[in-house]
């Protein structure tokens, strides 16, 4: 284990796999001159080898990410760093986080509570073990579901494997599921609320009737109250309006500010 004495200047790792998001977390930490970043990691499998080689004092760690996740960098780290989850969504047990005195950012991150949660780093009297063991203690007993990279469609007898990353875009209509390709739809026997809890974090529900993947997005368009229009690189061009109800996790998802 490493030890993890505060020094004036505290080593941080960014975690992220939005190299956006990364870049928008480092300019605003430029404000903390306290906040020294050592790191920087895309992925849950480097994330993991950087932090456990550096042991740095503080990281700030996205949640949603493909192959691990975050909990599932947590449940790997054999050093004890101070924990600042990142994350687009408070689905997330953001308020058992809260109640254990353990911080988390929304994104996009606010100038704002970036500072509150510097401060808290600084002015932190628990012992940092006793936090990183409150963290595995509510990692423990959450089950995070890997991402699916296939879809099963049933022909008949036959069962047709059909890879995420070809589809555009999924629909409910008329009580049932389809998925869209460029160029095909295929109906399904899952809702859309067993495939949001599954499907890799490009995927980004956007109406009670759509899930739409991020990178077949050919065009954004503003629309009335702040809502989209996504024009998709499918053979129709199929344009899918968001409901109001998503617009503020659109926004987080794809930081459109």
């Amino acid at each position: 284990m490493c030890a993890l004495p505060f020094l004036r200047q505290i080593n941080a790792v960014l975690v992220d796999d939005e190299p956006v998001a990364i870049a928008r977390l480092r300019n605003e930490l430029q404000a903390h001159p306290q906040i020294n970043i050592s790191g920087v990691a895309l992925d849950g499998l480097s994330a993991v080898k950087l932090i456990n080689t550096q042991c740095p004092d503080l990281v700030f760690l996205d949640i949603q990410m493909p192959e691990i996740n975050g909990f599932g960098v947590l449940s790997r780290l054999t050093c004890q760093p101070l924990i600042v989850f990142v994350t687009a969504y408070d689905e997330y047990a953001v308020a058992a986080f809260e109640n254990n005195s353990l911080d988390y950012l929304l994104k996009p991150v606010s100038s704002e509570r970036l500072s509150m949660t510097v401060q808290r780093v600084l002015d932190r009297k628990i012992e940092k073990a006793d936090v990183y063991a409150q963290l595995k203690e509510l990692v423990k007993g959450t089950e995070t579901r890997e991402a699916i990279s296939t879809i099963p469609v049933k022909s008949g007898h036959k069962i047709q494997l059909i890879p995420v990353s070809d589809i555009c875009f999924f629909e409910a209509k008329d009580k049932y599921v389809y998925l869209h390709t460029a160029d095909d739809e295929k109906l399904l026997d899952n809702p859309l609320s067993y495939l949001e809890e599954r499907l890799p974090p490009e995927f980004i529900r956007i109406h009670r009737s759509y899930i739409i993947n991020k990178h077949k997005i050919k065009e954004i368009q503003k629309y009335f109250k702040g809502g989209f229009v996504f024009i998709l690189n499918d053979k129709h061009s199929t344009r899918l309006k968001s409901a109001s109800s998503f617009n503020e996790r659109i926004k987080h998802k794809l930081l459109l500010i």
